[in-house]
């Protein structure tokens, strides 16, 4: 390898090194796509459809049949 070469290189690692080093709050701040493709934004709105759709079901009623079972259970100790 000539010596401009391994200058080359050498910067290349310095500048991957210090990308490297760039936290994940500063990333999301500044809207960098995280290592799974996703930009925090995108994160975001993933995160609260999900929660809507699993708040619907948490307040959905418990079927009788399974309150019957856990009664059972907690009258037997199984619990």
């Amino acid at each position: 390898m000539e010596r401009n070469d391994k200058k080359k290189a050498s910067r290349r690692m310095t500048a991957n090194a210090s990308k490297e080093r760039t936290s994940p709050a500063a990333k999301a701040r500044s809207g960098v796509a995280g290592e799974d493709g996703m930009s925090p934004a995108l994160q975001a709105h993933i995160g609260r459809q999900v929660r809507a759709m699993f708040d619907e079901v948490a307040e959905e009623p418990i079927p009788d049949h399974l309150l019957r079972l856990l009664k059972d259970l907690d009258r037997n100790g199984e619990t």
